[in-house]
């Protein structure tokens, strides 16, 4: 009895609560709704940019450069959460000479793959391109303090090196990269290099031939070609190197100026003066404010006009007429129709002496390894 007669608890809800439960739930709901659809879409705009990016690099290795551009463009713009798009968009840009801005799509790259070793070395290539051999640096022993025994890295260090003529440390940089990886012909070049350098004419050689017997590319490749005709020259074998420095000058891609720079130097240099012209035409078209490319022409009008005056003033190189003889009128005809009217400037022949220090520090710990 009493328990029928106890009074019951009022379990009503008021309708103001109920009201802010709906709108609360409402919100939330719709809240994770939006977050689910745009997740998706940024998926499938992920998904839809490394398709593309995919494409470009298939079209990269089929020398379409122009069509690897235009899909590494279209990638970033479904996604810049792509790694291959930035890497491939920055490769485009940095072939047509937009070389900041290729370093910050490497740059991103790089920081989305979460520091891939691969993209660490080429934009530390392009560091060493520009000039900043710090920052260089500081990839490729980043690279090593992960992996020591990674072959690129060591290359990159050495290239670090050599550009600054320090040939010692350049050198056991570059022996870690050839132990780490045997056939290695950038590297093995970079050696001949050093070993010129340092006044080691026919190691330089002996690097060169067995190049030439692992690869037979070699023998027709423009760097090696170049590195053959003025280590010859440096021995005194002016026909063999200026048949070298010929193939060379032939094989040269038109942009590279700087090696087109050390053929006509190293052209002149063993008087082959009218080769020189030629090879230098090939520059001047594109590069007439270039200030080496002024120098040469200035050196070689002078050179000519040695030849038909020798009381004239001519560049001081005791080669420079070693070749002239029988065939010095046939020099002057060819030579006539120059670049220019000659003026007083001359060119130096580049020093070639460096620094002897050695690699210390992070580099020597690494080295010790």
């Amino acid at each position: 009895m009493l328990q029928a007669n106890q009074k019951q608890p009022n379990l009503r809800v008021s309708p103001g609560w109920v009201l802010l439960w709906f709108f609360a739930s409402f919100w939330l709901c719709s809240g994770l709704g939006c977050r689910s659809f745009v997740q998706a879409k940024s998926n499938s705009q992920l998904v839809a940019a490394r398709e593309l990016s995919r494409r470009g690099a298939d079209a990269m290795q089929r020398s379409r450069p122009h069509d690897a551009e235009m899909l590494f463009s279209e990638a970033l713009r479904n996604s810049t959460l792509d790694e291959r798009a930035h890497w491939g968009f920055a490769t485009s840009l940095w072939q047509r000479g937009e070389k900041q801005r290729a370093i910050e799509h490497m740059r991103e790259a790089l920081r989305l793959s979460g520091k891939n070793p691969e993209y660490a070395v080429r934009l530390g290539e392009m560091y060493l391109e520009v000039g900043n051999r710090g920052a260089a640096r500081e990839l490729a022993l980043g690279v090593l303090s992960v992996n020591h025994k990674h072959a690129e890295a060591w290359a990159l260090l050495g290239d670090t090196h050599q550009a600054e003529r320090d040939w010692p440390a350049a050198e056991e940089c570059y022996n870690r990269a050839l132990l780490e990886r045997s056939d290695y012909p950038r590297v093995q070049l970079s050696v001949a290099e050093i070993h010129r350098h340092t006044g080691r004419p026919k190691r330089t050689l002996a690097i060169l031939d067995r190049m030439a017997d692992l690869h037979a590319t070699a023998s027709n490749d423009p760097d090696v070609l170049l590195m053959r005709g003025i280590t010859l020259a440096d021995l005194g074998r002016e026909a063999e190197a200026a048949e070298a420095l010929a193939m060379a000058s032939e094989r040269m891609p038109g942009d590279r100026i700087d090696k087109q720079i050390q053929l006509v130097t190293a052209q002149h240099r063993i008087g082959e003066l009218v080769p020189a012209r030629i090879t230098l035409g090939k520059l001047i078209a594109s590069n007439t404010s270039n200030p080496e490319v002024k120098r040469l022409q200035s050196m070689l009008d002078m050179s000519f006009a040695h030849l038909s005056d020798p009381t004239t003033p001519g560049v001081r190189d005791p080669n420079l007429l070693a070749n002239q003889g029988a065939d010095k009128q046939n020099l002057m005809q060819n030579g006539a129709s120059g670049f220019g009217k000659p003026n007083a400037t001359l060119i130096a022949a580049p020093t070639l002496n460096g620094s002897s220090g050695m690699l210390n520090g992070t580099a020597g710990d690494l080295l010790r390894r």
